[in-house]
């Protein structure tokens, strides 16, 4: 699976490129190098009220006022599901999307669509206000990203499901580990039941994204379909968190592991990943997990986003990510063989 975004410059080109892979999700090629606006903060946060976008000083940031007095009404509107003109998807920002619709057949009948956009902790953490305070200090201005959110995963949702084919939606929440900060003046349950909201949002198939090394807790109890912990590596990873991505699968969870690495990609490297992920696997079952939920909820993933490496260092890690995720389900295959002899 992978997050969405992509270094290359044209929509065409970078959903060529997903076409020519066997992908169970096509995720909506977010192309930050085309355009500042298919950046992930400024996708994120189109269509909140007092945003300014400074394309000039590649700058994101809103202005306290106007966003403090439109959040009522803009709650309201959430509310009462009417759609906010303001927040829907646009060619400028979403150039991927439109290219993946307008296609939409060429890609295999069971194919799913898969949507992504950065949390309510993470938008909140890296947005700030004209005096470049982050939004995430002010709980009336994250109350304010919060609802944002809500509407902008759901809008994005009914993108998705417009195609009739399996739907997912990724918050993205790579700073979610700013609630563990003695320096936050909003309650870490605060933060947690902001995340669930706006989950619950996502009228389709969830999916959340975080940075390996965090404590994932309550994350666990989320209503999520797939978990994905990016950036794995051995020192990050602790027994704690093993255990908790077995309960995970073990729920019915999808877990998937951000392992395939992006700064390189060559003959070493494959071998390395491969052996990588074949080491996690051990370390799964010995927490308790069976081959069976593996194969069933294991999914292989970049470690972390493609959209700022080179163009084909971005595509060898895409088909390195479809040929790792298949030697792992010819392992899992005879693990479960040998399980049932």
């Amino acid at each position: 699976m992978l997050y969405g975004a992509l270094p290359h410059e044209s929509a065409q080109a970078a959903c060529a490129v997903l076409r020519r892979h066997d992908l169970p999700y096509v995720a909506w090629p977010q192309l930050p190098q085309r355009h500042f606006y298919e950046r992930s903060i400024v996708q994120a946060s189109w269509g909140l009220p007092g945003l300014v976008l400074d394309a000039s000083q590649r700058r994101v940031y809103v202005t306290r006022e106007t966003t403090l007095a439109a959040i009522p009404q803009y709650t309201i509107a959430f509310m009462q599901k009417t759609r906010v003109q303001s927040a829907e998807w646009t060619q400028h920002e979403a150039a991927g999307l439109g290219e993946l619709m307008a296609d939409i057949e060429s890609l295999g009948p069971d194919v799913g669509i898969k949507g992504q956009m950065l949390g309510p902790i993470s938008l909140a953490a890296q947005l700030t206000d004209e005096h470049q305070q982050p939004l995430l200090a002010d709980p009336a201005l994250f109350e304010g990203v919060v609802i944002h959110c809500c509407l902008r995963a759901r809008l994005q949702a009914d993108a998705v499901m417009r195609t009739n084919r399996p739907a997912m939606v990724c918050l993205e929440e790579p700073f979610y580990d700013v609630m563990r900060s003695p320096f936050m003046t909003i309650d870490r349950d605060e933060l947690l039941v902001a995340l669930a909201r706006v989950v619950l949002a996502i009228p389709c198939q969830r999916a959340l994204t975080l940075r390996c090394g965090t404590p994932l807790g309550d994350i666990v109890q989320l209503p999520i379909d797939v978990l994905i912990v990016t950036h794995w590596e051995d020192h990050l990873v602790d027994d704690r968190m093993i255990a908790d991505l077995v309960v995970a699968l073990g729920s019915g969870m999808r877990v998937g592991i951000g392992v395939v690495p992006v700064d390189k990609m060559d003959y070493a490297t494959t071998v390395h990943t491969d052996a990588h992920v074949y080491a996690i696997i051990q370390r799964f079952l010995a927490a308790g997990a069976t081959p069976a939920e593996l194969r069933r909820g294991l999914v292989i993933a970049p470690s972390q986003s493609l959209g700022q490496a080179p163009v084909d260092q971005a595509e060898a890690v895409i088909a390195q990510t479809c040929t790792t995720a298949a030697a792992v389900d010819g392992l899992l295959v005879q693990l479960i063989r040998g399980y049932t002899e």
